[in-house]
């Protein structure tokens, strides 16, 4: 049940219907198209401060869940990097901000990769259970951006008919329309993989991790 309500939540994203069983980020690359009716800047300047407030949310769930698993793995440097900008991270977060967390998380997420991937990779009890505490919590940063679908589609919606005037207000918004479709599939693939690895290394998965899947 989970995974359909996953499915139909990204299906939202899409102005184009999606089948019920498509794969949890097939709808979400369709993100950067679209058009629909007009509203006042005013209007959007609120619906972009929401949309912030709920990626920055999800953001900050990521890094700190990438933070533990970093750390577990013995990437400290990976794991204080997710960390700082976790904290750096606020509701009001601009444009530029965003950009920063996102291009941090994409090297912490590598930096795991390449741990995992190690073939001398062992954790002892402690690592382990940081690893499944921050798996954990990889999973609850996917689902919220799930739950972002009927936000970010009406904003982007919005956005397509905006009036030229108000487009330099609405920078942290259209950012986060183009660049969510790339940060979710990679997320995704990231879960994934850690998944696997969670398995393979005799480290429990959370439910939450393997529904998200």
């Amino acid at each position: 049940m989970r995974k359909t309500l996953i499915a139909a939540a990204l299906a939202a994203l899409s102005l184009a219907a999606v089948p019920a069983h498509a794969g949890m980020f097939d709808a979400v690359t369709s993100l950067a198209g679209g058009s629909g009716n007009s509203s006042s800047g005013a209007d959007l300047v609120g619906q972009q401060q929401q949309l912030v407030e709920s990626y920055t949310g999800a953001n900050k769930q990521v890094l700190m869940a990438q933070s533990l698993m970093a750390s577990a793995l013995g990437a400290k440097d990976a794991a204080a990097l997710a960390k700082a900008e976790a904290e750096a991270l606020t509701s009001g977060a601009t444009k530029d901000s965003l950009s920063k967390a996102d291009s941090a998380q994409s090297a912490v997420a590598k930096a795991i990769s390449e741990q995992q991937k190690s073939a001398g990779t062992e954790l002892d009890a402690e690592a382990k259970k940081a690893y499944a505490e921050g798996l954990g919590s990889l999973a609850k940063g996917v689902l919220k951006y799930t739950k972002m679908a009927n936000q970010l589609s009406g904003f982007k919606d919005a956005l397509a008919s905006a009036s030229p005037l108000d487009l330099p207000k609405l920078s942290s918004g259209a950012y986060i329309v183009t660049s969510l479709p790339g940060n979710s599939k990679n997320l995704y693939e990231a879960l994934k993989q850690a998944v696997s690895f969670a398995k393979s290394h005799d480290i429990p998965v959370p439910k939450d991790a393997t529904q998200a899947l």
